[in-house]
Formats: structure tokens, C-alpha cells, sequence
């Protein structure tokens, strides 16, 4: 937050946590930087201890939704209306906490399968559809976005923008144009598409649209077009017709 010139206290206190979320709702790099700090956090988990909600800043919280759509509901529900008292709550705060994990990993993993087999298919075919994505983080080999329509995040490398070469600024995190005179800082939106996809790393390399190699093919076939242009053309056929004339003198 330091590098954004951003004002932030001690995180380990709640209250300093809401006053950074809304230092970055007025901020025109909050979005991204939510982001960035909500990648950070622990998973949230089921406790029998009084500890609060982190991120709510509140000192006394229990998690229900109504109607009931989960066990951990149904044992809040119980615990709070049965006049038994239950037992092994401990073991089951860590059970519940332990099969959410576990769902919310296999939903994932399902929904990136068919992902990643839709983006690899574009790469085969070559025919790339265009995506928006936010700038997340910025390296000195590369910067991320995040890409919302796809539900993921991706590296943009440096070494595949062969048009410009840019400086990583440490200080700023940005990163400028040599010849340019371009930007690229957190929280700018760029037109992406889809440059290599890593099925084994569960990785996704993203490359700028206007890079594309197909704009290197379109300048070698107006090269070709130009060399056989109409002035050379009838320029040969007069020297034809002339040897042909004095052939018949």
C-alpha cells in the first residue's frame, strides 16, 4: 500500500481494516488493490472460540444463512433452539471446515478443466477472442491482470511485447516505455488475449492484443504486394513489344 501512497495501519487490528477498505473504495486503484489484499487473507474457518469476524471488525459473530443450506447452519440452528447441549463441537467445527475446503477445491478444479480446454482450443485454432483485464500486480519480468469474464488471473510476460521494451520503475510498480513513453501501473484495463496455457502449473500466460505476430504477416504481404506493382508490369511488356518489332524488321 506503501508503494500507492495509501495510508495503512496495523492489520492485525479490525478496525484498521475497514478504515483501508475504504481508503480503496475512494481510490482509483482500489478495485485491484482489494484484490490483491483479499489473495492474502487465510481461508475463513468454523470455530467454537468467540474470536469475531476478521474483515467485518466484528467482535461477535456466528455465520447462518436462513433458510438453512449447509450443515454448519443446521448445528448454529441447534445450538442455539435444542435445550441439549451438543457435544464435540470442536471436532465438528474442523470437520465442516475441512469438507468446505474440500468442495469448494473440487468446484474449482472442475470449472478450470473446461477452462483451460476452451483456451487451449483457441490457441490451436488461432482464432483468439479479445478479454478485458485489470492490472493486479506488477514485476520486473511481467505484470498480471485479472481477467473477471474468465474468473482468473494470468501473467502477461514482458518477453512476448516485441514492440516495446519497458523499464520496471520498483518505487512507482509500474512499468514505461523506452521509446514510448507508455505506462502500464495497477488498476489500468487492457484488451488481452490468450498467449500460453500451463494445464500441469494450472498457469495461464496472457499477451496484449495489439502484439499479435499477425501484424507482422500483414506487413510482409503489402512488401510482396509493392514489389509486383502495375508500373513494373507494363514496363516489361514495352520492352517485349519492342524486341518483337525489330524481330520482324
Amino acid at each position: 500500500m506503501k508503494a500507492h501512497n495509501i495510508p495503512c495501519g496495523n492489520l492485525k487490528n479490525p478496525n484498521e481494516v475497514q478504515k483501508l477498505l475504504r481508503r480503496l473504495s475512494e481510490s482509483s486503484l482500489g478495485k485491484a488493490l482489494k484484490i490483491g489484499f483479499l489473495k492474502a487473507l487465510m481461508r475463513a474457518r468454523y470455530s467454537t472460540a468467540p474470536v469475531g469476524h476478521y474483515g467485518l471488525a466484528k467482535e461477535n459473530y456466528a455465520h447462518f444463512t436462513s433458510p438453512i443450506r449447509r450443515y454448519a447452519d443446521l448445528i448454529v440452528h441447534r445450538s442455539l433452539f435444542e435445550k441439549t447441549r451438543l457435544k464435540q463441537l470442536r471436532e465438528v467445527a474442523d470437520h465442516i471446515s475441512l469438507t468446505e475446503r474440500n468442495s469448494a477445491d473440487a468446484e474449482r478444479d472442475s470449472k478450470t478443466v473446461k477452462l483451460y480446454a476452451h483456451l487451449s482450443e483457441q490457441i490451436a485454432s488461432g482464432k483468439f477472442e479479445t478479454y478485458e483485464g485489470m492490472v493486479s500486480d506488477i514485476r520486473n519480468f511481467g505484470f498480471f491482470v485479472d481477467v473477471s469474464s474468465l474468473g482468473l488471473s494470468g501473467l502477461v510476460p514482458l518477453s512476448v511485447i516485441d514492440d516495446e521494451f519497458y523499464i520496471f520503475n520498483a518505487e512507482r510498480r509500474l512499468l514505461l516505455g523506452q521509446r514510448s513513453g507508455r505506462k502500464i501501473s495497477v488498476g489500468d484495463l487492457l484488451q488481452v488475449q490468450v498467449h500460453k496455457v500451463d494445464r500441469f502449473k494450472k498457469q495461464v500466460d496472457f499477451r496484449l492484443k495489439t502484439e499479435r505476430s499477425g501484424g507482422k504477416t500483414n506487413r510482409r504481404r503489402q512488401f510482396k504486394k509493392s514489389s509486383r506493382s502495375p508500373k513494373s508490369g507494363r514496363s516489361g511488356q514495352s520492352k517485349r513489344s519492342t524486341k518483337w518489332k525489330k524481330g520482324r524488321s
